[in-house]
């Protein structure tokens, strides 16, 4: 099988810059895909998502409370920053595409 090879620009040029942006982003979506992926064949997201649910609940529930309402907005913002919270948000994305 035959191949065609991707002629790279000269390195400096504004055109290499635009490649090595769009190269750059065409590694870091396929990293994200093959994690998700992974992490869904492993029967981890399933977990996660039970777990990270049950928490975001209970934390928008107590943060109506105005004596610790911070706390728990703070709590969810760290949830959110999370593999897990990651995970949950790259997946909704992709049901979207």
């Amino acid at each position: 099988m035959h191949r065609d090879t991707i002629q790279v620009p000269e390195k400096g040029t504004y055109k290499w810059q635009l490649f090595d942006y769009w190269s750059g982003e065409f590694r870091q979506t396929h990293a994200d895909h093959s994690a998700y992926i992974a992490l869904n064949f492993a029967g981890a997201l399933e977990a996660c998502r039970t777990k990270f649910q049950a928490l975001m609940q209970h934390h928008r529930a107590k943060a109506a409370d105005a004596t610790c309402s911070a706390r728990h907005m703070r709590a969810i913002e760290r949830l959110q920053n999370t593999m897990s919270g990651a995970a949950m948000a790259y997946e909704s994305g992709f049901r979207r595409h």
